[in-house]
């Protein structure tokens, strides 16, 4: 086999685009997705200090769910009734494996109240992402 620096400047280029082609979707592939629970009355604090922190974007949603509470009893025109999903809000954080721990630390500060049902959090690796409009990948994509 000949060595590279014998190969023709042709040959030479090829073999670096092929290497560039194959590391192209490598880059940027150490992303996390966030997911975090909180109580509905914390979203705005959470938000504001995730936005201090550096993150650029999030999706939220309410969402409904039971854990060590298990649901509660509330009185609505005089009848007890028995509410079995509580509701909270799902955050989705899609971020670089860099930020992490000052994402998570962040949530956990800003959303704690010390009362059961504060939520949870779980980070998950991110095979890919693209931005839609640019088809930019990965963390260039966030």
């Amino acid at each position: 086999m000949p060595k590279f620096s014998s190969l023709s400047l042709e040959a030479r280029m090829c073999g670096i685009a092929m290497l560039l082609l194959q590391t192209r979707g490598q880059k940027g592939n150490n992303v996390k997705l966030i997911i975090a629970t909180i109580k509905p009355f914390k979203l705005e604090d959470v938000r504001a200090a995730l936005t201090e922190a550096g993150v650029r974007g999030m999706m939220v949603s309410e969402i409904k769910g039971f854990g060590a509470q298990s649901g509660h009893t509330e009185i609505y025109r005089g009848a007890e009734y028995t509410v079995n999903f509580v509701p909270k809000i799902k955050l989705e954080i899609v971020v670089a494996a860099a930020m992490v721990d000052q994402v998570i630390e962040t949530i956990q500060k800003t959303a704690n109240t010390g009362k059961i049902g504060d939520g949870k959090i779980f980070v998950l690796d991110v095979a890919q992402a693209m931005r839609v409009r640019t088809g930019e990948m990965n963390e260039d994509a966030l």
